[in-house]
């Protein structure tokens, strides 16, 4: 067999009512991934640093691991695992052993730590498998985060989360308001819709008009080759006012008109 990441023991969520206290001066055999969700101290070469802040900290094998909060509730997740090739594995992701790394996407990673959680209770046949590709996902999307962060200004990355979930919506064919504006969106956050634009624009390189239209497009090409309804009513499901708007915008973006289109896809009525 392949190598492959295997996880040792995981805890997810773990709450401590009274603080905390960890201290292993040789470390462990295994390296640990560890989510650091509350307030504590935290011992980086050799000097105790205040955490304040959600933090990660990758630890090395043997590496000293101390971390602590006496006396205030303490919450982390951590996983325990073993991989032959961890050094090269992340070198190549940029991804330091024992330094605390701060992100403030914190909420996909979490996601994944609690979907890889799940999948270590469970058993199968390809369970290592699916661990080891789980595990490998969870810190390829943590290195994308972290250092896709460190590219944007702090400012912009407080904004990251919340433009993430909007941008999903958008894509989300089923409950995204297709007929809903820009100037819409940016009401919800408070925002100018100049100001909105810009900020959508610095984070995902594309306009967010490009993404509503290419939005509104994908979907109409769903429903030209899987219903029967008529061009004018899907323009209107989604968010076109008349078919004339709709069919000049299909086919500005795919070359042809609706009625081409579910010509070829085999949907003709």
């Amino acid at each position: 067999m392949d190598n492959l990441f295997e996880i040792n023991f995981m805890g997810r969520n773990s709450y401590h009512p009274n603080g905390i206290y960890i201290d292993r001066p040789n470390g462990t055999d295994n390296h640990l991934f560890l989510f650091i969700k509350s307030k504590c101290r935290l011992l980086v070469n050799g000097k105790l640093m205040d955490i304040t802040e959600p933090c990660f900290i990758l630890y090395d094998l043997y590496a000293h691991q101390l971390y602590y909060n006496e006396n205030e509730p303490y919450s982390d997740d951590w996983i325990h695992f073993t991989y032959d090739d961890a050094h090269s594995f992340f070198k190549a992701l940029d991804i330091p052993f024992n330094i605390p790394m701060f992100i403030m996407g914190t909420k996909d990673i979490s996601n994944m730590i609690n979907d890889l959680n799940t999948e270590y209770l469970q058993k199968g046949p390809h369970h290592n498998e699916i661990i080891d590709m789980k595990l490998r996902t969870l810190f390829y999307k943590f290195s994308d985060i972290y250092h896709t962060e460190s590219s944007f200004s702090d400012k912009m990355n407080r904004y990251r989360q919340t433009f993430n979930e909007i941008r999903n919506k958008i894509y989300d064919y089923e409950s995204f308001d297709k007929a809903c504006t820009v100037g819409d969106i940016a009401a919800e956050l408070n925002l100018s819709t100049s100001y909105f634009q810009h900020i959508y624009k610095e984070l995902f390189g594309v306009s967010v008009m490009q993404d509503i239209i290419k939005s509104r497009i994908d979907y109409a090409c769903y429903l030209l080759q899987n219903n029967y309804d008529s061009i004018t009513d899907i323009a209107f499901r989604c968010g076109y006012e008349n078919k004339e708007h709709f069919t000049r915008q299909f086919k500005l973006v795919t070359g042809y008109t609706p009625k081409k289109y579910r010509e070829i896809s085999g949907n003709a009525t």
